[in-house]
């Protein structure tokens, strides 16, 4: 239980939890499809921040979607099954 709490917590605040991309690639214990989930997550946080500053607004933060790119990049060039990189919906199989 307390695994999924700390994966829950990650999806919902990945630089709470991890200093950088890579370091969700690297960490220990967090299957590929979770690591995913985080980094895309993550993605989408670095994505809001990025329309953000487009839009002239700035909390001090700057995005840095590359690094989380990069590390889904490098996730999905692995020599794994394709399901586990790019999992489908919920219940779809």
């Amino acid at each position: 239980m307390h695994k999924q709490n700390y994966i829950r917590r990650a999806i919902v605040s990945p630089t709470g939890s991890f200093k950088s991309p890579m370091e969700v690639v690297e960490a220990n214990g967090i299957l590929l499809v979770e690591k995913v989930a985080i980094l895309q997550a993550w993605e989408a946080d670095e994505r809001a921040l990025l329309r953000a500053e487009d839009e002239g607004m700035s909390g001090g933060e700057h995005a840095h979607l590359h690094k989380v790119l990069a590390a889904l990049d490098h996730l999905r060039n692995l020599d794994i099954p394709e399901k586990l990189v790019h999992p489908s919906p919920a219940g779809r199989e």
